[in-house]
């Protein structure tokens, strides 16, 4: 019977050696996945999901843009008889309509991406720099989920004695997150698109100078 016992007891510890090793090994190599594996996968994911979200918007921004939106369509510069400018007032119906419809386009853009198909190589599963890019390619499929908007921005800038370069300029925003197996991160993206200028002579107020978003404009010129 004594023998027994010191039998079972070997093998009990080797069980526990056993069970030890195997957590052991588990938590070393789902951190190592996830300090080493994780961001390497997950940042060839969102260098390209970002180079396909920036270019929806911009065809979203280009599409609305292209029939040419001049900018008297924008603006109307007005001045007092000394020739200096009184007042630069902004078409506000003109302006939220072409952002709306900028806005509605691209986020129709973002909504027909759907499922997407990443080719990452082996070699970037393993973390190490000199593997990265070697071995042939296994495919990810991620879900890029996105939302947009925009907003006009003008910029004044000198163009000689008593001249200003008076120009408008769209940023179209998405938020894109990416669902994938591996983990959910969320995609900022910005296109900035020149809309249109016009060079203004004469002088105009500091109030307008100071301004770069044009919703301060319009709440100046209702």
């Amino acid at each position: 019977m004594p023998k027994l016992k010191k039998e079972i007891k070997p093998k009990f510890l080797r069980v526990a050696v056993a069970m030890l090793a195997f957590v052991a090994i588990f938590i070393f190599c789902t951190v190592y996945f996830r300090k080493n594996i994780v961001p390497t996968v997950m940042g060839s994911s969102i260098a390209q999901v970002r180079a396909i979200a920036t270019n929806a918007v911009n065809i979203a921004a280009t599409s609305v843009l292209e029939g040419g939106i001049t900018y008297d369509d924008l603006f109307e510069v007005k001045y007092d008889n000394d020739g200096k400018v009184t007042m630069i007032k902004a078409n506000s119906p003109k302006i939220n309509s072409i952002a709306r419809e900028i806005a509605n386009l691209a986020q129709a853009n973002l909504d027909s991406l759907g499922t997407q198909e990443i080719a990452i190589a082996v070699g970037t599963f393993t973390g190490l720099a000199l593997l990265t890019g070697f071995g042939p390619d296994v495919t990810i499929k991620i879900v890029p989920i996105g939302t947009a908007n925009c907003d006009f921005v003008s910029y004044f800038q000198s163009a000689g004695i008593n001249q200003t370069a008076h120009k408008i300029y769209i940023d179209v925003y998405a938020d894109v997150s990416i669902i994938t197996p591996i983990d959910e991160p969320t995609v900022q993206v910005k296109a900035e698109i020149l809309v249109c200028e016009n060079l203004i002579v004469g002088e105009i107020p500091e109030t307008y100078l100071s301004m770069h978003d044009i919703s301060d404009m319009l709440n100046l010129n209702p």
